[in-house]
This record gives structure tokens, C-alpha cells and sequence, in this order.
């Protein structure tokens, strides 16, 4: 059964991601849910239980969403490479990158990027 989200870890869940955000702490690909909770100064299991209340999801899965998001963005707007997106993005392993890039986006990167390049207008020479 899934757990109800509490005033507390909504105001929680809030002030993390814009920490995450403001930071950009997600591109650390040391990030765990122990860095976290130091860096916060709020208890992991605290951390933990808001996260799964909030977004169905674990603190790994969690990071990995900023994570893919700013891999969409650089694979959208700069010629790098998807391992050059992937390690710019805090991934360490090309494996765990395309699972989850697949598992948010429903693309693999290639495809994602092949897909926004058609959507880009022509340039004008």
C-alpha cells in the first residue's frame, strides 16, 4: 500500500529539488541517498519515506528523472556524444543510462535525439 504524503514531505520534497536544482547536485554521480540526507542535513529515512510518498518512486530513481532530463537537453541542443551526455549527466555506466533513459523517456538516446533533430527548424544559411 502506497504511503500518504504528509504537509511535512511535500514542504520536504519541495526544498530538495530546488536544492538539486540550484546546485546541481544530480550530476554527481556519487550522489546516494546518504550524500543527500548530509548535504540537506535531514535524515535519510526521512528523505526516503518523502520521496516514495511524493513521487512513487525510490531516491535513485528520483535523481536519475534530473538526470535524464538534462541528458534530453544536451542531447537536443549540443552535438556531444551519448556517452558524452551520459558521463555530463552524472551516469558512470552506459547500461544504467539507456535503461533509464528508456524507462522515463520511452526513447532510447539516439532515438530521442534522431526525433528532436526532426522537430528543429532548417537553418538558414
Amino acid at each position: 500500500m502506497a504511503e500518504v504524503q504528509t504537509a511535512e514531505q511535500a514542504v520536504l520534497c519541495l526544498q530538495l529539488e530546488q536544492r538539486l536544482r540550484k546546485d546541481d547536485l544530480f550530476l554527481d554521480s556519487n550522489l546516494t541517498l546518504n550524500l543527500l540526507a548530509r548535504k540537506a542535513g535531514t535524515p535519510a529515512r526521512h528523505i526516503s519515506r518523502a520521496i516514495n510518498a511524493t513521487y512513487y518512486c525510490n531516491v535513485s530513481q528520483w535523481i536519475n528523472g534530473f538526470r535524464i532530463r538534462h541528458a534530453q537537453q544536451l542531447l537536443s541542443s549540443s552535438s556531444l556524444s551519448v556517452t558524452e551526455v551520459m558521463l555530463a549527466s552524472g551516469f558512470t555506466t552506459k547500461s544504467n543510462f539507456n535503461r533509464e533513459f528508456l524507462r522515463i523517456s520511452g526513447l532510447t538516446p539516439s532515438a530521442f535525439r534522431q526525433q528532436a533533430n526532426l522537430a528543429k527548424p532548417p537553418e538558414i544559411p
